[in-house]
């Protein structure tokens, strides 16, 4: 290949935010840690298919999203059993029936693609490629984004990819992030407790009690000294306490 040609390739890669998986093994310990089930499996940034083809051994149906055309072109050739979408993840319209999620997600997008999924129904769990760094703030908890949707959601990482492990090699690597669903509080009261969360991180003071204080004008002193320090299970009580 000239250099020419290549230069060009690896122009098209960064602009589509295209960082290959290569590593057979990080492929395998993706697609192994979905829960067994027969329920389609929808993978976001199908690339060159090293993840896909693991999903194909797994013996469950796979909708395959991809945005770059070549990368379409040669899986629709090399797996005639993928249900292939041409097009951009974030406008893709997951099923509306139970299916499970897996992904490596442009590191660009990754906050975009993960709040989506959030807002998602139907889908059962997500085991999503991203920065490492994001994947450790997702599953060590704390942030503002996952005291909002912990009552629902749990996060967990699952390793660490080296950057070596991707074409082209990005800045940084990547964290296998696995998502599932819980239900600690009814859906139907996720817009106020977001709106009491929201509330709690954005409010004046150098304590946790005194942003409660600050926010609600109840007087608590049996907390932890600030929002993150609080587990999912004590802001939900800590909700339903101020709502009560």
């Amino acid at each position: 290949m000239s250099f020419r040609r290549r230069s060009a390739r690896d122009r098209a890669r960064r602009e589509l935010s295209q960082n290959f998986l290569i590593n057979p093994r990080a492929a395998r310990r993706m697609a192994r840690a979905l829960m067994p089930s027969q329920d389609p499996v929808v993978e976001l940034g199908a690339g060159r298919g090293a993840l896909t083809r693991e999903l194909v051994d797994l013996g469950r149906p796979v909708i395959a999203v991809e945005l770059d055309p070549r990368c379409v072109e040669r899986l629709s050739a090399e797996l005639p059993q993928v249900r292939l979408h041409h097009g951009d993840m974030r406008e893709f319209r997951f099923p509306v029936r139970p299916h499970a999620v897996v992904g490596n997600l442009p590191f660009g997008i990754t906050t975009t693609m993960t709040r989506s999924l959030l807002t998602t129904q139907h889908w059962t769990e997500a085991v999503l490629l991203v920065q490492h760094e994001v994947a450790v703030k997702r599953a060590r908890g704390g942030s503002q984004l996952n005291a909002q949707w912990a009552p629902w959601f749990e996060f967990r990482l699952l390793g660490e990819v080296p950057a070596q492990h991707f074409r082209p090699i990005p800045a940084c690597s990547g964290g296998i992030l696995h998502i599932t669903r819980r239900q600690l509080l009814p859906v139907e009261r996720r817009s106020d407790y977001q709106t009491f969360v929201r509330a709690v991180y954005q409010a004046r003071g150098r304590s946790l009690a005194e942003m409660i204080r600050n926010v609600t004008g109840h007087r608590l002193h049996d907390l932890p000294p600030l929002p993150k320090d609080l587990t999912p299970q004590a802001w939900v009580r800590l909700h339903r306490r101020i709502r009560s």
